[in-house]
């Protein structure tokens, strides 16, 4: 078959609805119904995220009529330079025919042209065809999980530090998650010292988009922001010893507001920092907590020192 044979679609709001019957990452027979992720697809599938932008880059087949292939694509309006990339599919068909280059190649051009400078997206390690091409149009590894899951970004050097260091002349706020911090969440947690971090807590789920996956009903979170963007995310999670707090960024002044608004009030609060993590500590220590004691334990398949910190 002739790779003419297969077009290339950007498709946004409404979709059509043979589209909709094709879309496969909607279907209880491909996400299991208890999976939080079919809910959220069908939200941006029928209603759409509120301060979100949700694209598919879809393949046709011309002579059938058929859809065959998509991505995913998602942009915040608070981080127009940062997007999503997700649920790849090339019906098996397909496969070998270019029609997956072609989506992700009209993917770069459709982002590149909306301004997007960051792409990020999830695989499998041992989906070493993706990734290998993948490669070579420029993402690269920042998180390798031992069970399988990988995160690739694609960026310019320094974007990762100019989009989550804020100005230190205007204001820093904190509140609760909205929809559109998810891109900026992921992005800011897609790193490697992030699931080191927040392991205790198991915030970073299964490491394949972090932010939509985990359950933000299970405890109180508080996201700073400058302008909008998201610049540090803390959780407040109540327990028979208290109130379990952790908190990232890469900027201490935003942590620290982040992790206030879910400290003040918190009942007996307490924390474990890695006692080589010496900003998320300083962040506690600027906020009154002391160090109490220190323990072992072994996370991601790695000997950590944990330092307990209480108010």
């Amino acid at each position: 078959m002739a790779d003419d044979r297969y077009s290339i679609h950007v498709l946004q709001r409404p979709f059509p609805e043979d589209f909709i019957a094709f879309y496969p990452y909607i279907k209880p027979e491909v996400l299991d119904k208890h999976i939080a992720w079919r809910s959220w697809l069908s939200r941006v599938v029928f209603d759409g995220v509120p301060g979100v932008r949700d694209l598919m880059v879809a393949a046709r087949d011309d002579e059938s009529g058929e859809w065959v292939g998509v991505v995913w694509l998602s942009v915040s309006e608070t981080s127009p330079e940062l997007a999503h990339f997700g649920w790849f599919h090339v019906d098996p068909r397909c496969q070998s025919l270019g029609v997956g280059a072609r989506i992700v190649d009209t993917c770069l051009e459709t982002l590149g042209a909306a301004g997007v400078q960051m792409i990020m997206l999830p695989t499998q390690i041992e989906n070493e065809r993706a990734i290998g091409m993948y490669f070579r149009r420029g993402w690269r590894i920042t998180i390798a999980h031992p069970e399988g899951d990988v995160w690739m970004v694609r960026e310019p050097d320094g974007l990762y530090e100019r989009t989550f260091t804020p100005d230190p002349a205007r204001p820093i706020t904190a509140s609760e998650p909205r929809p559109s911090d998810f891109v900026a969440l992921d992005y800011l947690l897609a790193r490697p010292s992030a699931p080191i971090r927040l392991l205790p807590l198991g915030l970073v789920g299964s490491r394949r988009f972090v932010s939509f996956v985990h359950d933000w009903q299970g405890a109180r979170h508080a996201v700073a922001r400058q302008d909008e963007r998201p610049m540090a995310i803390a959780v407040d999670v109540e327990g028979d010893g208290g109130a379990k707090l952790d908190v990232f960024g890469i900027d201490r002044r935003a942590m620290v507001v982040a992790l206030r608004e879910v400290a003040e009030g918190a009942a007996k609060p307490w924390a474990e920092v890695g006692a080589s993590d010496r900003l998320r500590r300083a962040v506690f220590e600027e906020l009154g907590f002391r160090m109490t004691g220190t323990r072992c334990e072994t996370l991601a398949r790695a000997q950590m020192e944990l330092c307990r910190y209480e108010l």
